[in-house]
């Protein structure tokens, strides 16, 4: 008798987590053919956390409950779970509330305030790039660390490195100079970043005022002057003026050493290395 209860509770429990696990999120549709979980799908489609949406000639509208509205382009692909959808292919533009995000390669961009409107792109060698329609949105790596903010209008690129270190930041700016720090402040979207470097002054003394091309890495868990956005720690640059093709760039490659007091730099390892490229860093 004992035994015959036990299986009486057992089996609500049991349906219980069968039907949490299958609560829908929403609704996909499209004018044409795509792929939920693999399966062709004509039309509309109810969506699971965890559902795989694919598109091919048709783009797609997913709906979901959270008042979350994305469209993800023809030839695109993505993973929804509730708080996010994970592009894994193509583009996906959305508008959701602040507790949604779109996750592309390592990074995270969310609205900052509501009614905003984003789009996504994830090209090729797995570059991503972001553009603010309306409103606001931050742009965070794996660990949390703010890379971006961008408002109504602005956009940015982010490329992607052999290792997938989504703190890979590229960029064509204005260098300035505040209380002996360094600065660069991203002509496509506004956004300012403090520089580091070893020897950073005679580097960037003579380039205050100029526009520079630099590429670097955020640096994890510094906390950069004068409140900007993040800390760049420099790995080339060059002043992509006229007669560009021909001027000197100064390669630092080496390992940037950071105390055990959150955010402060104690030291940077480097070599140099003069070249004369002929592209942007």
């Amino acid at each position: 008798m004992i035994n015959k209860m036990r299986v009486a509770l057992v089996l609500p429990c049991a349906l219980s987590y069968a039907m949490a696990a299958s609560v829908s999120l929403g609704t996909v549709s499209a004018r044409g053919n795509i792929l939920v979980d693999n399966y062709k799908v004509l039309s509309n489609a109810t969506l699971f956390d965890g559902t795989v949406v694919g598109t091919g000639q048709a783009s797609a509208m997913l709906r979901l409950d959270n008042d979350a509205r994305i469209t993800m382009a023809t030839e695109s692909r993505g993973a929804l779970h509730r708080d996010r959808l994970v592009l894994q292919l193509g583009e996906a533009e959305f508008a959701a509330p602040t507790s949604f995000q779109i996750e592309a390669n390592g990074l995270h961009v969310a609205p900052s305030q509501p009614n905003s409107r984003a789009v996504v792109s994830m090209r090729a060698q797995n570059s991503v790039d972001v553009g603010a329609l309306t409103g606001s949105f931050s742009v965070t790596n794996d660990q949390g660390v703010l890379l971006a903010t961008l408002r109504t209008g602005q956009s940015i690129s982010f490329g992607a490195q052999a290792d997938g270190d989504s703190s890979a930041c590229t960029g064509t700016g204005t260098i300035s100079s505040e209380s002996g720090n360094y600065f660069i402040t991203i002509a496509s979207t506004g956004i300012k970043y403090e520089l580091t470097a070893p020897n950073l002054g005679k580097l960037m003394g003579s380039l205050v005022g100029q526009t520079v091309a630099i590429k670097g890495n955020i640096v994890s868990g510094a906390t950069p002057a004068g409140g900007v956005t993040a800390v760049i720690a420099v790995e080339n640059f060059r002043t992509p003026a006229s007669g560009a093709t021909t001027a000197e760039t100064l390669l630092i490659s080496g390992r940037l050493i950071v105390s055990g007091v959150a955010g402060r730099v104690t030291g940077v390892s480097a070599t140099y290395e003069p070249r004369n490229p002929a592209g942007v860093p």
